[in-house]
């Protein structure tokens, strides 16, 4: 699986890109983070993953987590919630770029979605 990021891609100006940026919450509204990219599988040209970036400052030393746009349970302005907590992101495998198709099957097994 061939994950392109948006940021990357000469479709930055695409509709989702508006949520770059955007403060992320979990289900009881703590701040995760906010949307550092939107990762889209090149194959089938669908967007597949939030990268959320937390902690740093400054930017600098910022933690990236992969989420799955499946686990997104609302967008209203301009904040994003996801229906899990903060433990469970916390705790959710970490990207392996190298294994980008295990990785998803093991991210997507995690957070009970379906690949």
């Amino acid at each position: 699986m061939q994950m392109i990021r948006l940021t990357q891609s000469a479709h930055r100006a695409a509709p989702p890109a508006r949520l770059l940026g955007c403060p992320v919450t979990d289900r009881d509204g703590n701040v995760l983070g906010t949307v550092e990219d939107l990762l889209v599988d090149a194959g089938n040209r669908r967007f597949r993953l939030i990268s959320v970036e937390h902690g740093g400052v400054a930017g600098f030393g910022a933690t990236p987590s992969l989420i799955p746009v499946e686990a997104v349970h609302g967008v209203a302005d301009g904040h994003i919630r996801i229906g899990r907590s903060s433990a469970q992101v916390a705790d959710a495998p970490h990207v392996d770029q190298t294994r980008m198709g295990e990785f998803c099957e093991s991210l997507y097994g995690y957070y009970g979605i379906a690949a």
